[in-house]
């Protein structure tokens, strides 16, 4: 099945940028100093889970950080990720849900005094966004002088747009640079250039956290290239970690790619048990009933659990009818 590249970007920034140090640090240098002023950057942690609401889960890349203020009280700090190159019309109802979860559930807490909102959108795409940011009036309708209609209640928020920025302007600690360097190698057109975007890592002396950082890094071009339908090559690897490593990145690099081989043949036998045993079960079926409705049909091949496959064949072989085989699949 075909990665999609927002699935691979969302993940990536939720797992760099959910470390309270970068998120920290993104605030720092990228958001409105107005704001930041205002915030003990050393307090900042993970916001209650249950402030985002019950559908925050599905969310995969938006982030909220519960942060102190130096004069009393929180601010919630929103980053949303958005990977695309079309509009952020979704952005503005998005946001508005998120701060109405989060001062219901400090509510119901009895607070008297609820957190302030920050939103900040990271973009990326192959353009900047040259448009005026979407508003939530812009759904809404009109008066007949075209202004809209109703007492409106906006949500602003800032954007940070990635590909409008200078690679080599790019600011912050080693771990946020690497971040944002790598997104904007991966999503501003120069793929095949990521290696200068992994430079930063000289500057880390904990050898542990080098390595385990050039893994998670190597991990996401990999799926990444892989979305844009292309492979991750160990020559290009290897160039990548050879100003860094100095030579002592083959082990690396021989471990890195020995390991996805083994990942990736495992998966492969295990397709083809599984592919094996869904051909088994619609063979019988055929064979008894001679026709399989599609519904069925769908359910069957989109199973992926050889033990359940193992027994849905026996119960193929066994049951009266068609129609007493699918009462048992749901």
């Amino acid at each position: 099945m075909k990665v999609k590249p927002g699935n691979v970007f969302d993940a990536f920034t939720k797992q760099m940028f959910g470390r309270v140090v970068v998120f920290a640090d993104f605030l720092a240098h990228y958001a409105d100093p107005m704001f930041v002023d205002e915030i003990d950057l050393n307090k900042i942690k993970p916001a209650p889970t249950h402030y985002i609401g019950k559908d925050g889960s599905e969310r995969i890349a938006d982030l909220i950080f519960q942060c102190p203020l130096k004069g009393g009280g929180n601010l919630m700090a929103v980053i949303v990720f958005e990977h695309q190159s079309g509009n952020l019309k979704k952005v503005p109802n998005k946001l508005l849900k998120y701060i109405s979860a989060i001062w219901d559930a400090e509510t119901k807490e009895g607070k008297k005094v609820l957190s302030a909102p920050y939103f900040i959108v990271l973009r990326t795409a192959r353009k900047p966004y040259r448009k005026a940011f979407p508003k939530m009036s812009d759904s809404l309708p009109k008066r007949r002088d075209g202004k809209p209609l109703g007492k409106l209640v906006e949500i602003e928020y800032d954007v940070v747009d990635l590909p409008a920025w200078d690679f080599h302007e790019l600011v912050g600690g080693t771990v946020l640079r690497l971040a944002l360097g790598i997104l904007h190698k991966m999503t501003g057109g120069a793929e095949d250039e990521f290696p200068e975007a992994l430079l930063p890592l000289r500057e880390i002396s904990d050898s542990g956290q080098k390595i385990e950082l050039t893994q998670e890094l190597l991990l996401f071009v990999g799926k990444a290239l892989s979305a844009h339908n292309r492979r991750l090559e160990e020559a290009a690897v290897g160039e990548a970690l050879k100003p860094i490593f100095q030579d002592k990145e083959k082990t690396m690099i021989k471990s890195f790619f020995e390991e996805r081989e083994d990942i990736a043949e495992a998966r492969g036998e295990a397709k083809g048990k599984t592919e094996g045993k869904t051909e088994a079960v619609l063979t019988c079926l055929r064979a008894r009933f001679h026709r399989i409705p599609k519904g069925t049909e769908k359910v069957i091949l989109q199973m992926k659990d050889p033990t359940a496959l193992d027994s849905w064949i026996a119960h193929a072989a066994t049951c009266q009818s068609i129609d007493e085989f699918a009462k048992a699949l749901k």
